[in-house]
Parts: structure tokens; C-alpha cells; sequence
């Protein structure tokens, strides 16, 4: 084969992929118009959108290298979704307000954490007790006002973290989830709590504050998991270098697939409470699902991001997990949000660097209008 042929071949193969991952990429931003129940294919692409985009930016590259206008189909691609890009990456936030201008402004600080028993990202018991000593200081220092935790374990072998917390003024309630052995969902608050309740048929719960004499909502969530196992992240892992192994492929695909039409059940439990227009709401915690996602989407028509509002930069907030043998290189996610209702504005965002937990904590600062 002579070289124009090689190079005819090499520009077809080429153009059919960037073909290829162009729709997949415009497919990727299209869950929030279809039901996972419904059309599942939308929802499980979404978690590669920002992938995708990073793909098709290469792509970009490579024709304006060879001269070919054919760079303008993924760039009109990525702008036709362009709105989607936001909600990954952000410019001129704020990570941190002076506590002078926390007061004068009258802004509450929450503090969202899937802790994950305090067992670190190599799930060791043995390490809970030290991570829970290191939660402390970070309360210490961030001195948050509201504390969303998920996965939370009160207790450890020498520590009674709970009971630490009571002693720096907070107050608690419980999920009502083993609330005896003090596992599971908690908030955390220095504000009076006067009410709370837990949503039927979830682990959902939320509890009223007052502030300024006025009351705020606050809702801890945890939506259902992906029961990943060790396989379930280096098979993801294999994929994303070109190895598939089908048998194991259909149990990965079989866990997103069930957790992602659980995740449209308990949309359902909680929309009546998102779209009620009751003032001063705040969703904070673990959404097991990227901003792409059926759910999220959803939020969205009725409720703000703090981090589209006040962030910076990239926020993965799932940032891996260890296999047997080693560290495995497992997509990172934005899965864990501060959502509120519009007369609430995000001041300030911060996605704290932590190795207590395979999740990292969310704070931001909130001025209640």
C-alpha cells in the first residue's frame, strides 16, 4: 500500500471515530430528557461526559494538525452542549469568606461528608480511630455551622466521636436508621433544631433550623449506592485501557443499571418536597450521580448549585478506591452537592482535600437572603 493510500485509510478510520464519539458525547448530556426507566442508554453515558469532552478536544487538535476542517464538527459538538461544561469546571470562585464577612452577611456554613466509617480509601477498621481524630481537627479549623454526614459511625474502639461533637456545641439527629449503634445518615447543627422527619421508603431525612429568626430546611441525603466491589473497579479500570471481559462487563453493567432506576424511585420520594417552593431549603450530601444525570437534571429546574455558584476549578468529590493489589485508576466523580432553593445564595465553595474517606468533604458557606 503507497503512502496516499495509507493516508486516505488513516483520515477515514480517524473520521469515523471522532464520529463515533461525537454522538456519544451529544448523547451523554441527554438523560435529563429521558427516564432511566425508560431509556437507560442516556443516563449510563453520562458519566463520561467530561471524558468525552476531553476526547473530542483531542480530536480538535489532531485535525487543526492535519489542516482539516473537519476540527469544526467537534467543536460545534462541545458548544451545542456548552451549558453542560459549568457544571464540571468553574472560574473565579471563592473557597473561603472571612469570618468577619461571615457575620456580617449572616452566613451559615455547611459541611457535607460521605465519611465511609472513617476507614480511609483502603477500607482498614483499623484506621478509624486516628481518621476520626483527624475529622475533629478539621472541624477545629473549617468550624462549620452545619455537619451532613453519610455513612456515618459515631463510635470508634477508643473514641466516642458523637459525644466529642456534643462537647464542641453541636446537636444532632439521626436518620432514624440504627440510630442505637449511632451508624448511618446524621446531621450535625449549632443552629436549634426544632423539627425533623425522615422521608417514607428512603433513607432521606431532613430537620429545621432556626436562623435570624427565620427556619432552614436542611435535607441529608444518601441515594442508593453502585455496591462497586474491588472486580466492579478494576473491570472499569480494564475498560478505560482497552480490556473488556463480557461476563464481567454484564455484572458492572447489571449494578449502574438497577442503582440508576433506583435513583429515579427516590427522585420521585423527594420531588414533592423540591418543587413545593418552601423557602430556605438545602439538599446536602452523597448523590451517588454526576451532574449529568437523570436526577440531577431534575434538581436543577427547581433548585442552584453551590458550586456552579461559588466554586473553581474542577471538584471531583469520589476520588478512588484500592484494589488487592494497588491503586486502581477509577474515574473520579462530582457526586456530592450542596443544592438549594433560589432565595439562598452560595457565597463560597471549597472541596477539602482528605484521605479519611474514598470521598471528599464539600463546604460552603450559604447567605440566607
Amino acid at each position: 500500500m503507497d503512502a496516499e493510500k495509507i493516508k486516505k485509510v488513516t483520515k477515514i478510520a480517524l473520521l469515523s471515530t471522532n464520529i463515533a464519539v461525537l454522538v456519544l458525547l451529544l448523547f451523554s448530556t441527554m438523560a435529563g430528557f429521558f427516564r432511566p426507566t425508560k431509556f437507560l442508554l442516556f443516563s449510563l453515558l453520562g458519566y463520561g461526559y467530561l471524558y468525552l469532552v476531553i476526547v473530542n478536544v483531542i480530536f480538535i487538535i489532531v485535525w487543526l494538525c492535519m489542516s482539516s476542517k473537519w476540527f469544526l464538527m467537534s467543536l460545534i459538538g462541545i458548544l451545542v452542549r456548552f451549558t453542560f461544561l459549568p457544571m464540571y469546571f468553574q472560574v473565579g470562585g471563592t473557597e473561603s469568606l472571612s469570618d468577619e464577612e461571615i457575620a456580617r452577611i449572616g452566613a451559615v456554613k455547611v459541611l457535607t461528608y460521605n465519611v465511609h466509617h472513617f476507614q480511609g480509601i483502603a477500607m482498614n477498621k483499623n484506621l478509624s480511630d486516628g481518621n476520626m481524630m483527624r475529622f475533629l481537627e478539621m472541624v477545629d479549623e473549617e468550624k462549620p455551622d452545619i455537619l451532613t454526614m453519610q455513612e456515618y459511625v459515631g463510635r470508634g474502639d477508643t473514641v466516642h466521636l458523637t459525644e466529642q461533637l456534643t462537647r464542641r456545641g453541636y446537636i444532632y439527629q439521626m436518620s432514624g436508621y440504627e440510630s442505637g449503634s449511632m451508624t448511618g445518615e446524621v446531621i450535625f447543627s449549632k443552629l436549634p433544631i426544632v423539627d425533623s422527619a425522615r422521608i417514607k421508603k428512603s433513607t432521606i431525612f431532613y430537620a429545621d433550623m432556626l436562623h435570624n429568626d427565620d427556619t432552614i430546611r436542611v435535607f441529608c441525603l444518601h441515594l442508593s449506592s453502585y455496591q462497586l466491589d474491588a472486580s466492579d473497579h478494576q473491570h472499569i479500570h480494564d475498560i478505560s485501557r482497552g480490556n473488556v471481559d463480557s461476563a464481567t462487563g454484564r455484572s458492572t453493567y447489571r449494578k449502574f443499571s438497577e442503582t440508576i432506576k433506583l435513583h429515579e424511585e427516590e427522585l420521585g420520594i423527594l420531588m414533592p418536597y423540591i418543587s413545593s417552593g418552601h423557602r430556605h431549603m438545602v439538599f446536602a450530601g452523597d448523590f451517588n450521580d454526576p451532574p449529568s444525570s437523570y436526577f440531577y437534571q431534575k434538581c436543577r429546574k427547581h433548585l442552584k448549585d453551590s458550586y456552579c455558584e461559588a466554586g473553581q476549578g474542577f471538584s471531583t468529590t469520589y476520588h478512588g478506591t484500592f484494589t488487592k493489589s494497588s491503586k486502581t485508576i477509577f474515574p473520579a466523580f462530582r457526586i456530592d452537592m450542596v443544592l438549594h432553593t433560589p432565595d439562598i445564595k452560595a457565597r463560597s465553595y471549597k472541596r477539602l482535600k482528605s484521605d479519611i474517606s474514598d470521598h471528599y468533604p464539600v463546604l460552603v458557606a450559604l447567605e440566607i437572603k
